[in-house]
């Protein structure tokens, strides 16, 4: 287990490394001058002179980058245009946005895991087609559309959910759940979509394998030889699909937490972007990066416990 450990955090450091690279040089080569951006309405050239020495801009882009990677390294993301630590500002937002992500995640794992096993058990029914059609209608909405037509039933019409805005849950939690039911909901769908089409899939192939003919052999109930032997081994191929789908729930989130004008790390993507921090840019997009490689490395680790075949270790033995 160290071994495979080990493998996977150095592929994991070679990842982040070239991601900050490209999010470095991506940033530089946006139109623009950063300087510009940095002092708003002045344009005096001493004050853009000495907004370049401040931020070094006036360095070779080696020397900055070098420069930007060891602050990161120590925690240090810079200043942002309001002259307020990158570092805080993130820090401040994730949490809003994780606890959206974990949310939605929860939804889509029940809806669809339970419908994917429904569909596979009662494979070519009415249940399995309604489950099928559901999931293709799942992932061709747009999350911007759907959240607008949540707004207006659920909020306009009905009046049984906030419109926007976001509640913390120290401060109050039912009203916190009642603000991100909805840009949940929004999230969930999409993943519970995928989710099903997955768990549909590795069902399938489950029922017909040789253990579950043999668990029946021996007289289990049915409800004991598909939660116990087939989703269990199904459930290898739905964890390492929910891992990679929380990279789309963080890209989905900044059109989310958009249109329900929550402040999680989503919308100060946007605010970055519209205001063009260029410091705040770089901090947001390395964060997001280097939080999808270790939210992958931790699937990994899960996939093999949950399959004891996987080879843990360097050997090429079996």
């Amino acid at each position: 287990m160290g071994g495979f450990l080990l493998r996977k955090a150095g592929a994991a450091l070679v990842v982040v490394f070239l991601s900050s690279v490209v999010v470095f040089i991506g940033v530089r080569a946006l139109p623009g001058d950063p300087a510009l951006a940095l002092g708003a309405e002045n344009r005096d050239p001493a004050v853009l002179a000495a907004i370049r020495q401040a931020y070094g801009l006036d360095q070779p882009l080696p020397v900055q980058y070098v420069k930007w990677a060891s602050r990161a390294l120590r925690g240090d993301l810079g200043l942002d245009a309001r002259q307020l630590p990158v570092g805080h500002t993130i820090i401040t937002r994730i949490p809003i946005t994780l606890e959206l992500a974990l949310l939605a995640v929860l939804i889509g794992v029940v809806i669809g895991i339970l419908a994917g096993v429904i569909a596979a058990v009662r494979r070519g029914k009415l249940s399995d087609h309604a489950a099928t059609t559901s999931a293709l209608v799942g992932l061709s909405v747009p999350h911007f559309w759907l959240g607008l037509m949540m707004i207006i039933v659920f909020a306009v019409d009905l009046r049984w959910l906030p419109a926007s805005g976001y509640v913390s849950f120290h401060e109050h939690p039912l009203s916190n759940l009642e603000h991100l039911l909805m840009p949940a909901l929004v999230l969930g769908t999409g993943l519970s979509a995928v989710l099903m089409r997955q768990t549909r899939s590795a069902m399938l192939s489950s029922l017909t394998a040789d253990y579950v003919r043999t668990a029946r052999a021996k007289g289990l109930s049915e409800r004991s030889v598909i939660a116990k032997h087939a989703l269990r081994n199904s459930l290898i191929t739905v964890t390492t699909v929910v891992g990679l789908q929380l990279g789309a729930l963080i890209s989905g989130a900044v059109i989310t937490e958009q249109i329900f004008v929550i402040p999680g790390f989503g919308r100060l993507t946007l605010e970055a972007v519209n205001e063009r921090d260029y410091t705040l840019l770089q901090g947001v997009v390395l964060v997001a990066a280097t939080g999808y490689v270790v939210v992958n490395l931790l699937v990994d680790v899960v996939y093999s416990l949950l399959n004891p075949r996987i080879r843990v270790s360097g050997s090429n033995t079996p």
